[in-house]
């Protein structure tokens, strides 16, 4: 059994979450931590494995949830990947991403607010 490594997130996590209006528990501490610490994008199953590392109690559900949150507030951000589940990371998007035609951003939206992700094949 692997033995759970407390939970050393950066001193001002606590502040950032409280300004945009999350709260800083346990699971989400370690999902930071471990966004924070990775040399890598993860996908959300690798980052579950890694947070319950931390933190046991963790969730794909808290995972999901919290990544999408972090990305309403420019926190995190997603490479989608085709056929396989997005990669994530801290920051805003990447710069080098060419920015979208209007028409294809307004589409990006409504997608998003219906519950999808328009994903570049190609």
């Amino acid at each position: 059994m692997v033995e759970a490594k407390p939970a050393t997130p950066p001193a001002d996590i606590h502040q950032l979450l409280a300004q945009v209006g999350l709260r800083a528990t346990p699971p989400r501490l370690a999902i930071w931590q471990v966004l924070h610490e990775a040399n890598d994008e993860l996908d959300a199953v690798a980052l579950l494995r890694r947070a319950q590392l931390i933190e046991p109690r963790t969730s794909l559900g808290t995972v999901y949830r919290f990544l999408r949150e972090l990305e309403q507030h420019g926190l995190a951000s997603p490479r989608p990947v085709a056929h396989e589940r997005s990669r994530w990371r801290l920051g805003p998007p990447d710069a080098s991403m060419s920015p979208q035609p209007p028409a294809l951003a307004v589409m990006a939206r409504l997608a998003a607010a219906l519950g999808y992700r328009l994903v570049r094949t190609g």
